[in-house]
């Protein structure tokens, strides 16, 4: 698959697979043709894990360096778009990581660093999420005017409950590693400095790894069928809200202001 890619990494080593988000002179943010070549690898990585002589047991998504898994989307492409295309960018975005969250595998999002905004949301498709001791996970899209449009909205309840999330959304706030293990959005932290993260992150697997695959891909099934509670009414909504935000003052002096660097003046218009 590796010719497939300009910014996504695929190794595979035994049991485990490892995909790298690789744009680190952006923090690995998320333009279109990242989400693009998400889009070509999950749909073909699904396929090839339905064979039953795939090894792989695991994948660990992850980004290039240790100052970002991903720091959100890619902010310079939502300026100038209208209400149709921020519909068309949230559910294509939404989708990309549906078909992440329904993988038959396993999914580990390995965070250093920065994971905002569209970052976020991707790690919380994983279906585990371990953290660096520098990992710093958020939802700052109030900052420029907007919402979560990638499900957020709909999974980040879910994962630490209604009233942490609705803080986090609603204040833009950005949660440590070690905070963010109170809520249970980390699984664990790895913190040994005299050990790759990586290395870390494939021991701690590596149980998950060595039980029955059957078994493990059964309760995966299983337990993601509670997702019915994910109705398709929950995403259109965050569509429609994201997208509608794309038509007033204060998501423009929000865009504006992030690639100024400034403070943004909202007016509540």
């Amino acid at each position: 698959m590796q010719e497939l890619f300009e910014h996504l990494i695929w190794e595979v080593e035994g049991n485990i697979a490892l995909l790298t988000i690789n744009r680190p002179e952006v923090l690995n943010a998320l333009n279109a043709d990242v989400l693009k070549e998400l889009d070509l690898w999950s749909t073909k990585i699904r396929s090839e894990l339905e064979q039953s002589n795939n090894p792989i047991r695991c994948i660990i998504l992850q980004g290039s360096g240790a100052k970002a898994f991903v720091a959100g989307a890619d902010i310079k492409e939502f300026k100038g778009k209208v209400k149709i295309e921020a519909q068309s960018i949230s559910s294509r975005g939404q989708r990309i990581f549906k078909q992440i969250e329904q993988l038959p595998v396993p999914t580990v999002a390995l965070i250093e660093g920065y994971a905002l905004g569209g970052g976020a949301e991707l790690a919380i498709a994983c279906d585990f999420r371990l953290a660096a001791p520098n990992a710093i996970i958020g939802f700052p899209e109030v900052k420029l005017g907007l919402i979560p449009g990638f499900g957020g909205t709909v999974r980040l309840p879910q994962l630490i409950g209604y009233a942490k999330a609705m803080e986090w959304m609603t204040t833009a706030k950005t949660v440590s590693a070690y905070q963010g293990i109170d809520v249970g959005i980390f699984n664990a932290i790895l913190d040994n400095e005299n050990e790759d993260i990586l290395d870390q992150a494939k021991k701690w697997i590596a149980p998950l790894c060595s039980m029955a695959p059957l078994a493990v891909k059964s309760i995966i099934f299983a337990m993601k069928s509670q997702q019915s509670l994910y109705t398709p009414e929950l995403f259109e909504k965050e569509v429609e809200l994201f997208a509608k935000l794309f038509e007033t003052y204060d998501f423009e002096e929000g865009v504006n202001a992030f690639i100024e660097k400034r403070k943004p003046e909202f007016q509540n218009k």
